[in-house]
């Protein structure tokens, strides 16, 4: 089915009245979010051009924006539809940026930070051509080291009391040395419902792969996330999928490609949904929007809906720099309204 198809078959069963009880009914939820605290710094250049005296480039600053990224943002997402969260993250003992963090958080989000020792707050800085928001390099302050044995025990001994309590349970393993495969086991055993998203990046590629979970309900993935779990580049996607259920047992799992959409396999069944976006201003981020909301959905059994949400979260997630902003309910329902009507393009 093309495009227009597969949203008439949506808007059909799925009308924006249903949409909006559904988001309703997620009020009373109470969710848990665990995993590292992101900084994410996007600092604003001109450049000028190579330096005379080295070979570097050499640019004008020009102003600079700090974004709650990390779990930091997957709370704020999640916030948006749920009664409560409770953030499980790590901080550094030095400049632990603890004002920032508490200042980013929405109202209805606890935070629960434990010390990471011999480490600052994970930071990201990335430097921008300012005229066209192009990427020029990326600084990182962080120690992704495994976190103590002492550490470990406080972590676990908190998720022990505090998993239970919880209804859902997301885990954004950025894998910078905060989830240990002992941490994973005490989530895996107590989480009622969860869902995880495992990123390959800079600092972890090759180290964090999604099959270092057994039980999750729900995962998310990228396209290179996935070829990395199961050791194959080159495979069209329909064989990847398949490869990572025999291999990890996952039964509901969703897999976002960028421009070509999204895909989604549940029970054994495999569908694909056309991307709303195909010129994003920022990538950075979207990633983490979608696993929050599509979570939102698998928690809630709106299976059915979970591509085509996702790809609308997507949509909105990249029209806007990093983290700056987060996915809310009108947000999501006003996207859905323009997609209904014919007046989101792909663009």
């Amino acid at each position: 089915m093309g495009n227009e198809d597969v949203i008439s078959a949506v808007k059909s069963k799925y009308p924006l009245s249903r949409l909006k009880e559904m988001l309703e009914g997620l009020g009373s939820v109470k969710a848990m979010v665990v995993g590292d605290t992101i900084i994410d710094e996007y600092h604003f250049t001109i450049p000028k051009g190579r330096a005379t005296k080295d070979p570097i480039l050499s640019v004008d600053y020009i102003n600079h924006e700090v974004y709650a990224g990390g779990i930091l943002a997957i709370a704020n997402h999640v916030s948006n539809f749920v009664g409560s969260v409770t953030c499980v993250t790590l901080l550094g003992n030095k400049d632990d940026r603890k004002g920032f963090v508490e200042g980013s958080l929405n109202r209805n989000v606890t935070l629960k930070s434990f010390m990471k020792e011999n480490s600052p707050t994970t930071v990201k800085k990335r430097y921008l051509n300012y005229l066209r928001n192009e990427k020029l390099f990326k600084v990182e302050y962080i120690n992704d080291r495994p976190i103590s044995e002492k550490l470990e025990a406080e972590l676990i001994a908190f998720l022990n009391v505090e998993l239970p309590r919880h209804d859902l349970v997301l885990v954004g393993d950025f894998g910078h040395g905060m989830i240990t495969p002992a941490i994973i086991e005490v989530l895996e055993k107590k989480a009622k419902y969860l869902c995880v998203n495992a990123q390959s990046n800079s600092s972890n590629l090759g180290f964090n792969f999604v099959t270092r979970y057994h039980l999750p309900a729900f995962v998310t993935m990228d396209v290179q996330e996935l070829q990395y779990a199961v050791g194959d580049r080159f495979s069209p996607m329909p064989v990847l999928i398949q490869k990572l259920h025999e291999k990890a047992g996952f039964n509901k799992f969703l897999v976002t490609m960028g421009k070509d959409g999204a895909g989604f396999f549940s029970s054994g069944r495999l569908s694909f949904f056309p991307a709303f976006v195909t010129r994003p201003q920022d990538t950075v981020g979207a990633g983490d929007a979608v696993f929050s909301i599509a979570s939102l959905f698998s928690y809630s059994s709106h299976d059915e809906l979970i591509p085509f949400i996702a790809n609308c979260v997507g949509g909105i997630a990249v029209s806007y720099m990093g983290n700056k902003e987060f996915i809310t309910r009108n947000a999501l329902v006003s996207f859905v309204e323009e997609v209904y009507n014919g007046n989101t393009k792909v663009r």
